[in-house]
């Protein structure tokens, strides 16, 4: 007899995006990169939230302006909001701790890339984000069925745009949702699957 079970249907290296009527203010608009999803669990990285009070210069100490603009610092979610996160482009080498990822893109945990991308030695494009979002195994499943996400192909201009208060908006477009109808929409707390 044949195994009947189901491949896990995984969103590894799409975009999640929060829907409507979720109204936590962490997750309220936001759009999520998934890093990683698999049985045991997802892990993923907010990419359109500012840290609030937390910049390059109060991470790496000492005189950073120096060197040049420094980059934003997002808030990639609220797991081990202890350790940094670079998403970029895989172009950049010389990072210990990078894991390789879907579409060209890569993740590293290690300093000396931001202090590479201050020097203009660093990937060509990149975010800077502290801590992850993380759910357990299924749950963000669950959470789909109950339509708290949406989930679209990656975009790597939304990724890097500089324009991050566009970003939940733009990709949202993408699934044919105007944005604009949603400012006056009220939605129920109680919406689901049927």
């Amino acid at each position: 007899m044949k195994n009947l079970k189901k491949k896990y249907p995984s969103l590894q290296g799409k975009f999640l995006i929060s829907s409507p009527n979720i109204n936590e203010s962490i997750f309220k608009k936001a759009l999520i990169y998934i890093i990683s999803d698999n049985e045991n669990g997802t892990m993923g990285l907010i990419i359109n939230k500012p840290a609030l009070k937390i910049n390059i210069s109060s991470i790496l100490g000492g005189n950073v302006k120096a060197i040049g603009k420094q980059p934003k610092v997002f808030y990639g979610g609220p797991v081990e909001l202890d350790r940094g996160f670079v998403l970029h482009t895989d172009d950049y080498k010389n990072s210990e701790n990078l894991i390789k990822l879907d579409n060209n893109l890569a993740l590293s945990s290690d300093i000396s890339i931001i202090k590479d991308i201050l020097l203009g030695n660093g990937p060509s494009k990149s975010i800077f984000a502290i801590g992850y979002t993380g759910w357990d195994s299924y749950q963000l499943q669950m959470e789909m069925k109950n339509n708290d996400w949406f989930e679209i192909d990656l975009d790597n201009e939304i990724i890097f745009a500089d324009n991050y208060k566009s970003k939940w908006k733009k990709a949202i477009s993408k699934i044919g949702i105007d944005s604009n109808l949603l400012n006056n929409a009220i939605f129920s707390p109680y919406t689901g699957s049927a």
